[in-house]
């Protein structure tokens, strides 16, 4: 048998022992080994991100800024492209989907989407819309 998983606890307690060395020398200051921070999307357990009510599913709609554009994300499983219809009325979305078996309703406040730059693409049951926000003028 090799030693290799006795190698890697010594390098961890060498590293404890290096920090205690350094709080007790008055020489500590934050140490950040590492983080990882997960926040799940909402929705009941068992089906995140997806609300179910009355006769439909509300999906959440993700909205993501880079740089100068738009990216709106939701999730719409079984969907087929043609199925779905997106509208934009002043600082709100709209989507709709429907086929014999499911319907999806969703809305959210999203920045104004400049007419003529909205791209649409949906794979594998998630939506993305793709647009270039209306710049206000500077009061």
């Amino acid at each position: 048998m090799s030693d290799t998983s006795s190698d890697e606890g010594h390098g961890i307690d060498d590293m404890i022992r290096r920090i205690m060395e350094m709080t007790g020398a008055g020489q500590a200051g934050p140490v950040i080994i590492g983080v990882q921070i997960i926040i799940p999307p909402s929705g009941p357990a068992g089906n995140p991100g997806l609300l179910v009510r009355g006769d439909g599913t509300e999906p959440e709609i993700e909205v993501h800024t880079f740089g100068n554009k738009v990216t709106l994300v939701t999730e719409l499983p079984g969907i087929a492209p043609g199925d779905i219809q997106v509208l934009f009325r002043d600082d709100r979305v709209f989507i709709w989907a429907k086929d014999g078996e499911r319907l999806y309703r969703a809305s959210a406040k999203v920045p104004p989407a400049q007419k003529g730059t909205v791209e649409i693409s949906c794979k594998h049951g998630v939506l993305e819309v793709s647009y270039t926000p209306v710049t206000l003028p500077s009061p």
